[in-house]
C-alpha cells in the first residue's frame, strides 16, 4: 500500500510536467567554462529512486521515584538497522524563472530486525537491577515534503537554495522471546511487547550542488527541524500494561551526495544519509493490570537515530 500511494503522488507530478512542457534554454553566465556549467535546457521535472542501508537505534527512556530503591530510569532500545528504499519527485516552476519548485520524498522498510535492550536501573548506579533482551521485527517510513527558493545559482549544476518543509517519519517494532540476563537469567517464547513512534513537524535549511567537473557534481541538503511533535503507544503483554507517551523536541536531517551525469537525463548518485529526531520532558498515561494511570511526567527522552550509505538513480523530464 506505501508504494502504491508513493507511485501514484509521483505520476500526477509527471503528469503536471508533461502537459507544462518544456521551458527555455538557460544560458551560462559569462566567464563561466560553458564545458563544465552549460544547461542544454530547463527541466521542470526530477525523479529518484534510492537504497538506503540505515543503521541507528530508536530509544525511549522513562523516569519515576519508587519509595523502596529511590529514583530509577528505564530504557529500551530497538534497532534501527534495516534496508530503505526512497522515492523521490520534484517539480520546478518554470513561470517563476525556476525559483521556486516542490518535492515529495518517500521512504520505506519492513525488513528492520535486530535485538531490543532493555535495562531498569536505580539512577546513578551503573549496574541494572533488570535487564534483558528480546528478538525485534519492525518496520519504518517517513515522508518530507519542501518548498525551495533558489537564492542565487548559475546554471544547474551550481546553486543555493533555501528551503521549508514537512517531515513525519514513524518506527514500527514487535518484540518475541525475551531473556532476562539480570538478575537471573529467564526466558518467555512468543509475542512479549509492542511498541510505535510517531515523530511529525516542521523543517527548514538549505541544499547546493557545486560541479566539480563536466559530469561531476557534490550535492548537499541540510534541514533543521526545530520543532517536532512525538505520539508514541506501547504493550507490555507480561506486565500486562497498555500506554500511552507524548512529547516535544526537535531533529536533523543530512544528506551528501556525489552526483555523475551519465546520460542528459540520467545522474547516478552515492553518499550518506543522517537522521536524527528527539522529543524529551513528555508525559505518559495507560492501563496497568486493568488500573488506568497518568498522564505522569514520566517520559524521559524518546528518540530515533539513523546513518548509513545510500546510492541510486536520478531521471529528469
Amino acid at each position: 500500500m506505501r508504494v502504491i500511494c508513493a507511485f501514484t503522488v509521483l505520476a500526477v507530478l509527471v503528469a503536471a510536467s508533461v502537459c507544462s512542457g518544456e521551458g527555455p534554454a538557460i544560458e551560462a553566465k559569462p566567464g563561466i567554462p560553458v564545458a563544465v556549467f552549460e544547461v542544454v535546457e530547463d527541466v521542470p521535472f526530477q525523479f529518484r529512486a534510492q537504497y538506503w542501508r540505515s543503521d541507528g537505534t530508536a530509544t525511549f527512556r522513562d523516569v519515576a521515584f519508587d519509595p523502596e530503591i529511590g529514583s530509577w530510569k528505564s530504557e529500551v532500545e530497538f534497532p534501527m538497522d534495516g534496508d530503505f528504499i526512497v522515492f523521490g519527485a520534484e517539480y520546478a516552476f518554470n513561470a517563476l524563472g525556476s525559483r521556486v519548485s516542490f518535492d515529495l520524498n518517500y521512504g520505506f522498510s519492513d525488513d528492520i530486525d535486530g535485538t531490543t535492550k532493555d535495562w531498569d536501573r536505580v539512577w546513578g548506579d551503573p549496574q541494572p537491577l533488570v535487564y534483558a533482551e528480546s528478538d525485534t521485527d519492525g518496520d519504518s517510513d517517513f515522508l518530507t515534503a519542501n518548498a525551495y527558493y533558489r537564492l542565487f545559482g548559475w546554471g544547474q549544476r551550481n546553486f543555493l537554495d533555501a528551503f521549508v518543509g514537512y517531515h513525519r517519519q514513524e518506527n514500527s517494532f514487535a518484540n518475541d522471546n525475551v531473556r532476562v540476563l539480570t538478575p537471573e537469567f529467564a526466558s518467555y517464547a512468543g509475542k512479549v511487547a509492542e511498541y510505535e513512534m510517531e515523530f511529525s513537524g516542521v523543517r527548514a535549511g538549505v541544499r547546493t550542488e557545486f560541479a566539480l567537473a563536466p559530469r561531476f557534481s557534490v550535492r548537499a541538503t541540510l534541514a533543521a527541524i526545530p520543532y517536532v511533535d512525538l505520539d508514541a503507544d506501547g504493550k507490555w503483554f507480561l506486565r500486562d500494561i497498555l500506554f500511552s507517551q507524548s512529547a516535544d523536541g526537535y531533529g536533523l536531517d543530512f544528506e551528501l551526495y556525489l552526483d555523475f551525469e551519465v546520460a542528459r537525463n540520467i545522474n547516478l548518485v552515492a553518499g550518506l544519509k543522517y537522521m536524527f529526531l528527539n522529543a524529551s520532558d513528555g508525559k505518559e498515561s495507560g492501563i496497568a493490570a486493568g488500573t488506568p494511570y497518568g498522564p505522569f511526567g514520566v517520559v524521559d527522552e524518546v528518540e530515533s537515530e539513523q546513518f548509513g550509505g545510500t546510492g541510486g538513480v536520478l531521471l529528469k523530464f
